[in-house]
């Protein structure tokens, strides 16, 4: 008989702040008419995103079944900025509520839905069914999982928008279900509040073989949606003891919560995370300071929890120290210390935070691969001519940071080695990414303008040629700006003109985002709507590309909770080092 092999792990999964799960209470319905039923559309026009036409047929189908029954229309809440309360105002107006239709994965910080139970009346939110799961995850993490959620098909609904006879079908579908789901008792799993549970005890896996425990122990991963889909190293008692050599803080000491159900990062799950990612001790203090930018309140962290990917910058001599990558495919795999880092905090938001990454992924797209490891940015200050970003932040030349920032894409900018022939070239071309017709600018027009921040990583070789022709950061940025401007007031009267003749000849090819009336008094369109909101960051090669990484949204604008005064960015010193001579 052969000898079983054991393989014991520390468990991964983190402690949550808050476990408890409230059961519904409100009474449900016993007949329509004569009450007054809230229908709460979800409407996005930026984003295509409107359930008029799906409600329009409801209130007919409503009204046909039950003649007194009373219609409210209204646009649903659970946007960052609804503040939950709003539901008692809601409430006071309607006997029940139907809300939806949500079609994009990305979710709200509360659930319109759980709100409305809450404040005491029932309902039913709406769906296309692949969102489901992440419709009642979005409940369970607001602390309300029962709350009833009816189905249409994706497909068909998305078709349906723009057609009334296909939306008619879709409609009679699922009315009775919807009705049905308004008036049934509640039934006792329905009403049952709970603590959410998890078993926190180290786990064991048993084989014929290593690699047939290690086989169980990815199974124990997949099944519980504890892992990114690649190969894990198990966090064994050893590997997490030597993992926690690498920082002098004690394993007990809570770094912050993770998103999406507010895990306590405690800076042993931290370790727990980065043994599974593949990162050696030295990394560790890089790993626990990213994750004390990412969960500082003042930090939109939910918002990158639906894969608006946060893009993360290390600057200071540490880089050196630990082989960061600088240089040659700064982003690209081959580096183990730039993909374990940025891998680990991937895991720490899954273990820690219970990111399912089924659920959690992509706001309604293909998902992004850029996921696996993030956006890992080391400074490359050697081959700098201007001072680091830690410098620029206050830091001391011995001091190391990290900073983060969500990001929605990014835009190639001049490179060295091809379709440039001059400096002057480069310079313009950089200019025109700021422009009107930029991309970087379209991301800046409102409502969002007091929320863009663009992070502008300049290759050193173009870094190198703009100090010699006397530009720094600042002048650099403000260069752009005053470039890319557009103020009716400031322009001359030969300008105005102009610029209205260039945009008479887009509006005829269909290329034009303004009119020419659009050139009137008042008129002021920004490429960025403060200096400080464009970050300027060296690394990569001298024979490299300017990368420009942008965010409509701001991880620290107005959007995230607890901000007080808004901040360009999320920047933390890298402490608790004990392997390295920086960052202790």
């Amino acid at each position: 008989m052969s000898q079983q092999v054991s393989l014991e792990i520390l468990e991964p999964r983190g402690v949550l702040d808050s476990p408890k799960r409230e059961g519904l209470f409100a009474p449900r319905l016993t007949d329509l008419n004569g009450r007054t039923v809230a229908l709460m559309g979800i409407n996005i026009p930026v984003f295509r995103s409107s359930s008029e036409p799906f409600f329009d047929v409801v209130e007919r189908k409503l009204r046909e079944k039950y003649p007194q029954v009373k219609i409210l229309r209204m646009n649903s809440f659970g946007t960052p900025v609804d503040p939950p309360e709003r539901a008692f105002e809601v409430a006071e107006k309607c006997d029940a509520w139907l809300e939806g239709v949500k079609d994009a994965h990305t979710q709200g910080r509360h659930d319109a839905g759980v709100c409305m139970e809450r404040a005491g009346r029932p309902g039913v939110s709406i769906c296309v069914d692949v969102l489901r799961r992440a419709k009642e995850a979005g409940q369970d993490l607001y602390g309300m999982p029962a709350v009833r959620v009816v189905t249409v098909p994706a497909t068909d609904y998305n078709a349906a928008k723009d057609d009334p006879a296909l939306m008619e079908r879709v409609v009679e579908g699922c009315i009775d279900e919807i009705i049905a789901a308004l008036l049934k008792p509640l039934t006792g799993e329905e009403k049952r509040s709970f603590d959410l549970e998890w078993d926190q005890s180290p786990k064991t896996f048993t084989g014929g073989s290593w690699s047939e425990a290690y086989e169980r122990f990815m199974e124990y991963c997949s099944d519980n949606h504890i892992g990114d889909g690649l190969a894990l190293a198990p966090p064994t008692r050893e590997a997490v003891e030597w993992m926690l050599s690498g920082t002098t803080y004690p394993r007990d000491k809570v770094i912050g919560l993770v998103e999406p159900k507010h895990g306590v990062a405690t800076v042993e799950k931290i370790a727990i995370a980065a043994v599974m990612a593949g990162a050696k001790p030295e990394w560790l203090p890089v790993i626990i300071a990213i994750m004390e930018t990412l969960t500082d309140p003042g930090f939109n962290q939910f918002h990158i929890v639906n894969e608006i990917l946060p893009a993360i910058f290390v600057s200071g001599p540490i880089v050196k120290e630990l082989g960061l990558n600088n240089k040659v495919g700064y982003l690209a795999p081959g580096t183990r210390a730039n993909s374990a880092i940025g891998r680990a905090v991937l895991m720490c938001q899954i273990t820690i935070g219970w990111r399912d990454m089924t659920i959690y992924a992509s706001p309604g797209g293909a998902g992004r691969p850029a996921a696996y490891a993030n956006i890992f940015v080391a400074e490359n200050q050697e081959e700098s001519p201007w001072e680091s970003w830690a410098e620029q932040n206050g830091f001391g030349p011995e001091d190391s940071v990290v900073t983060a920032c969500e990001f929605l894409g990014e835009y190639g900018g001049p490179a060295e080695i091809v379709g440039y022939p001059d400096f002057d070239a480069k310079l313009a071309a950089l200019t025109r990414m700021f422009g009107r017709k930029g991309g970087a600018f379209s991301s800046g027009l409102p409502p969002f303008a007091a929320g863009v921040r663009h992070m502008l990583v300049m290759h050193p070789t173009f870094a190198r040629q703009l100090a010699a022709r006397g530009f720094t950061k600042q002048s650099l940025v403000q260069y752009l700006y005053d470039q890319n401007v557009l103020d009716y007031d400031s322009m001359t009267g030969e300008q105005r003109e102009a610029l209205r003749e260039e945009l008479r000849l887009e509006n005829l090819l269909g290329q034009a985002s303004m009119r020419p009336e659009d050139v009137k008094p008042g008129l002021h369109r920004e490429p960025f709507s403060k200096p400080e909101h464009l970050m300027v960051f060296v690394s990569g090669s001298g024979s490299g590309q300017t990368q420009l990484y942008f965010t409509s949204t701001g991880s620290t604008a107005g959007i995230a909770e607890g901000i007080g005064q808004q901040r360009p960015w999320m920047t933390k010193l890298i402490r608790g080092a004990a392997l390295t001579q920086y960052g202790k």
